[in-house]
């Protein structure tokens, strides 16, 4: 990936393109603040008379001026203060970058407002347009033989602002932060639209490896076939015996807080391929299925950023990871699969097959004695049907987890929606040959799938004997993990990265 240098500057220099956000009802008295009696002054000003530009949500002007060192200012609409969140702001800047990077500028400079700052506080501002200029800037283009296809880079970023001295150290601190965010963020993008003949278990296997090599914070295992056999992961094993690829277990650790910590675990789906197995895909939903990996990869970069970042906390990433192919040996509807902890589940759709990996991962999880599991996956449509591409279904019986989650996702402007368990959809997985059900309805045509999965994932949560929960759990069905190209202006489409952002904060 391109590196890219930040800086946070008093003065304007030499820019490919000037970014400027401004707010709807502040006019130019924002503006004239940075740039007073300058012929750029002049040039928005005369913009701004003609109301070809005010300053609305989202809305955009390019302007090209006679000035060398600065030939392009963009306008971008920042809407109303009050309205303002770091997920607008984010998109907002994003959305910029963008347009710049369209008009092959590589040295973006980016007006940073003192009403920006006080909205948000120096070090998130900070934190937080840095990752919204590296998210955006990122794109998976490297198959691309015509290198003027390929997105311009982004080489060098100044935010320009007027700062004093403790509020540019607080934005400074912020700044690098982000940098690291961005890069677990652009990591997950990346391996996540790395192309399925090329990302198999091994390849991801290999990646978490190659992490631990880099940063000594980190110690990773990888369990073999023999290994994961020797364990019992009956459930796991049954999806990955359909592929010619053997499937590998990824255990990351890092050991940040005190010796006597409990850690939090995060477990994550790492389906490499789903084509659905026997109850293989329809052709239309075969596509993005290289995707359905981003659960394992979330979890791998939550806990390598966590450790660049110095959070003192114990952290474990899981990472079951496999194929899910319609192979000679592949499993079958009405098998029954046996869990590691013995639990025996009957098979009705081997293309709900995520939540195999995830059971035999969360009974693995008690080896460690967590304080808490958090499990990210791209587990169920059913979420998608629920409460669209822009959200992430959040569920869990622990009410502190929940609000803490939520109130996390929000704060870095990413979006969860907490949807139901309860006795009706751990009843709608009784069998009558196996302990539990792979699959349940309530009320007929496949109602309440989400929730349903999200039941059958609670159920192996709990411990053996007593019945009671193992430790505390969250799980987040990862509906808005990747989006369609060209769909939103903020985002050049594939993998989102989301859910890293949400969980270090979270950690903090």
């Amino acid at each position: 990936m391109t590196m890219t240098t930040y800086h946070l500057k008093k003065e304007y220099g030499t820019h490919d393109c000037l970014i400027v956000p401004l707010f709807q009802e502040k006019g130019l008295k924002q503006f004239a603040k940075q740039v007073v009696n300058t012929p750029l002054a002049t040039l928005v000003r005369e913009v701004w008379k003609t109301k070809d530009f005010e300053g609305t949500a989202m809305q955009t002007s390019l302007l090209y001026t006679e000035d060398a060192h600065i030939p392009r200012v963009l306008l971008v609409g920042l809407g109303k203060k009050k309205l303002l969140t770091i997920g607008s702001w984010k998109k907002t800047i994003g959305s910029a970058i963008a347009v710049s990077q369209s008009k092959k500028c590589g040295k973006i400079g980016v007006v940073i407002s003192n009403e920006v700052i006080k909205h948000f506080g120096a070090k998130v501002a900070g934190r937080e347009s840095t990752i919204a200029v590296a998210t955006a800037g990122y794109a998976y283009d490297e198959h691309k033989t015509d290198p003027d296809a390929r997105v311009t880079p982004l080489t060098q970023v100044d935010f320009v602002s007027d700062t004093d001295v403790p509020t540019a150290k607080a934005w400074t601190v912020g700044m690098r932060e982000g940098e690291v965010i961005a890069d677990g963020v652009n990591l997950i993008r990346h391996l996540g639209n790395t192309p399925p003949q090329t990302m198999i278990p091994s390849y991801l296997a290999e990646q978490a490896k190659k992490l631990a090599e880099k940063n000594k914070k980190l110690r990773v295992t990888i369990l073999s076939l023999a290994e994961i056999k020797k364990l019992g992961m009956g459930c796991f094993l049954g999806v990955a015996q359909g592929s010619q690829h053997e499937p590998k277990f990824v255990i990351m650790e890092y050991r940040g807080g005190k010796k006597s910590e409990k850690p939090t675990v995060f477990v994550g789906k790492g389906v490499t391929f789903d084509s659905g197995g026997l109850s293989i895909k329809p052709s239309t939903y075969l596509c993005n299925m290289k995707y359905d990996m981003l659960g394992a990869v979330t979890a791998i970069a939550t806990v390598h950023t966590a450790s660049l970042l110095g959070i003192k906390k114990n952290l474990i990433a899981l990472a079951p990871t496999c194929e899910n192919m319609p192979g000679s040996r592949a499993y079958h509807p009405d098998d029954i699969l046996t869990n590691m902890e013995g639990f025996t589940v009957e098979i009705d759709n081997t293309d709900a097959e995520g939540r195999l990996l995830l059971c035999d991962a969360l009974s693995y999880a008690k080896k460690f004695q967590p304080k808490e599991v958090i499990d990210f996956a791209t587990l169920t449509g059913a979420c998608m049907v629920a409460i669209g591409a822009e959200r992430s279904g959040l569920f869990s019986p622990v009410d502190h987890l929940v609000k803490a989650l939520q109130t996390s996702a929000q704060i870095v402007g990413e979006s969860l929606w907490h949807l139901p368990l309860g006795q009706e959809y751990s009843e709608s997985l009784k069998s009558q040959v196996a302990d539990i059900r792979q699959t349940g309805e309530v009320g007929g045509r496949g109602f309440g799938g989400a929730s349903t999965a999200a039941a059958f994932l609670q159920h192996f949560t709990l411990d053996r004997k007593s019945k009671e929960p193992a430790y505390d759990w969250a799980h987040i069905d990862m509906s808005s993990s990747f989006i369609q190209s060209g769909t939103k202006s903020w985002n050049r489409g594939g993998a989102t990265g989301f859910g890293l952002q949400l969980a270090i904060e979270y950690l903090r």
